[in-house]
């Protein structure tokens, strides 16, 4: 495939995933916001206690957030944690978030 054919494809996929950001409420979020939630979501998995949890040392080897710095990271995940997307929970170890669905 060309170039200009593949790009335009990106183009296409780009504007579908914008389109699914809308819907599900994550636009508002700042890029890097919604690239750290995602990579909880990629990373997670399903507790019969808590619901949906991801540990953050399991999120930061997301490819999407590898290359975010420590303090850009906890920043975005503190303010992830003040819109009610994600919260600790106390009984869970250290580094270990519940991801909210609502």
């Amino acid at each position: 495939m060309e170039k200009l054919s593949l790009i335009a494809q990106l183009s296409n996929l780009r504007k579908v995933v914008h389109d699914m950001e809308v819907d599900l409420g994550l636009a508002a979020l700042e890029r890097k916001e919604r690239d750290i939630l995602l990579a909880f979501f990629a990373a997670s998995t399903k507790d019969p206690d808590h619901g949906i949890i991801a540990r953050t040392d399991t999120v930061r080897q997301h490819p999407t957030v590898r290359d975010i710095s420590q303090p850009t990271f906890h920043r975005a995940l503190r303010r992830l944690i003040e819109r009610g997307m994600i919260r600790r929970l106390p009984q869970l170890p250290a580094g270990t978030y519940h991801l909210n669905l609502d």
